[in-house]
C-alpha cells in the first residue's frame, strides 16, 4: 500500500480529495483546520452577500465521504530524504508521495496593532469583524483582491481608505472605469508606496504618515517558511520551484501546486484561485501516474482568464484579456460561479 499525503486543503487538494481513487494508496490529508475557506466569495463577507458557513468547505467531512483520512495540525517540515513529513503537534508521516497546496501569506510584518490578515482563511470571520469595527479602516495594494474587498467594504458602510503606488490592475484598460467606480461609491483612494506599520501608524514613502487601527494588506503573495525550513530549492522570494509536472526540482515525489508554487518555465504565473482550480485536474493525474511508474502530463498556464470582481452594490466588473464591462449581470455570474464551486465539495 502507497501513500498520498496532500499538506493543506487548498483549490487543488479539494479536488484530489473528492476524486482521488486508487485501490492501492491510502490518502492522508493534514490541513490546521477542519473548515476550508473559500477565497474568491470573501468579498461576499464584506458587503453582507454571505453567511460565514456558506464560503468554507468542511474537509473533514469531505474526506469521511471519500475515503480520505483529515489530522488537523500544521506540517512544519518535509524531509525528502527520509521522506517524511514532521508537523506541530510533534506526529511524523511518512509518505511515498507528498503534494503541497497550503497558499501563502499576505504579508509578514510585526505583529503591530492595527494589522488584519485573512490568512490562514479559517481566520477570515476574526479579521472581518476586526476590519468592519475599525474608525479608520486601510486596504493596501492595486490588484484584484484589493479592488474588490475596497469596493465591498465600502458599499457596505465600511469607510475605506485604498493604499497603492502602482496603476490598479498593473495599467488593465478597465482601469479608468474602476478608478470611477471606486469614487461614485466613496472610497478614499491615497497615490503612494506603503513602508511600513508601526502599531497603528502607516508610513508612506513619500514621508506621509497617518493613523490607522485596521490596516488589510492585499499587495501580493509572501512565502510560508515552509520550504525554505525544510531547506528546499525555492525562487528568490521562497516558492517552491516546480516542474510543469509539479513535481520540485530536487524531488520528483515531492509535488506542490497553487501560491506556494512557482512554476520555473513559467514564472509570472499568477499566484491566484483561478491558476490553482487549472491545476487540480493535473495535479490528481499526476499523483496517480506517480504512483503506477507513468509518464507525468505537463501543465502549461493560460494566456487569458476570467476574472470578476465584486465591485459593491450587486455590479460586477467582468474582465477577459483586455476585454471588461461592469454591470448586475458580471456580478450574478460571479455568484453562480462561486457558489456553484463550494457546491461541489459540500453536497
Amino acid at each position: 500500500m502507497k501513500r498520498i499525503v496532500l499538506v493543506g486543503a487548498g483549490h487543488a487538494h479539494l479536488e484530489c480529495i473528492k476524486e482521488g481513487t486508487h485501490p492501492d494508496v491510502e490518502w492522508i490529508v493534514i490541513n490546521p483546520s477542519r473548515y476550508q475557506y473559500y477565497s474568491g466569495m470573501f468579498s461576499g463577507l464584506a458587503d453582507g452577500t454571505y453567511q460565514l458557513e456558506e464560503t468554507r468547505v468542511d474537509v473533514k467531512a469531505l474526506c469521511s465521504r471519500h475515503g480520505k483520512t483529515l489530522m488537523e495540525d500544521r506540517v512544519t517540515r518535509i524531509d525528502p530524504q527520509t521522506k517524511q513529513v514532521f508537523c506541530q503537534s510533534g506526529e511524523i508521516i511518512s509518505y511515498d508521495v507528498v503534494s503541497c497546496n497550503i497558499g501563502s501569506n499576505d504579508w509578514n510584518l510585526s505583529e503591530a496593532t492595527a494589522r488584519v490578515t485573512i490568512k490562514p482563511n479559517y481566520q477570515i470571520d476574526q479579521a472581518l469583524r476586526q476590519f468592519k469595527e475599525a474608525s479608520s479602516p486601510v486596504i493596501v495594494g492595486s490588484g484584484a483582491a484589493a479592488i474588490e474587498m475596497a469596493a465591498s467594504f465600502q458599499s457596505d458602510g465600511c469607510p475605506v481608505t485604498l493604499v497603492h503606488d502602482e496603476p490598479l490592475l498593473a495599467g488593465h484598460s478597465a482601469e479608468a472605469s474602476i478608478l470611477d467606480r471606486l469614487d461614485t461609491l466613496g472610497v478614499t483612494r491615497i497615490v503612494d508606496r506603503f513602508v511600513s506599520l508601526d502599531e497603528q501608524t502607516v508610513r508612506l514613502q513619500s514621508g506621509q504618515s497617518f493613523k490607522s487601527d485596521a490596516v488589510l494588506f492585499l499587495g501580493g503573495a509572501s512565502a510560508l517558511d515552509l520550504f525554505k525550513a525544510s531547506s528546499l530549492y525555492c525562487d528568490e522570494r521562497g516558492f517552491l520551484l516546480v516542474h510543469e509536472t509539479f513535481q520540485s526540482l530536487e524531488d520528483p515525489s515531492l509535488f506542490a501546486v497553487g501560491d506556494c508554487a512557482t512554476l520555473a518555465a513559467y514564472p509570472n504565473t499568477p499566484k491566484n484561485g483561478v491558476t490553482a482550480v487549472r491545476q487540480a485536474p493535473v495535479l490528481l493525474e499526476n499523483l496517480l501516474r506517480f504512483i503506477n511508474q507513468e509518464r507525468l502530463r505537463t501543465f502549461r498556464p493560460q494566456a487569458r482568464y476570467l476574472t470578476i470582481l465584486s465591485m459593491g452594490h450587486q455590479q460586477g466588473t467582468l474582465l477577459y484579456g483586455r476585454h471588461y464591462q461592469t454591470n448586475h449581470l458580471s456580478w450574478r455570474l460571479k455568484q453562480w460561479i462561486d457558489r456553484r464551486f463550494i457546491k461541489s465539495y459540500t453536497t
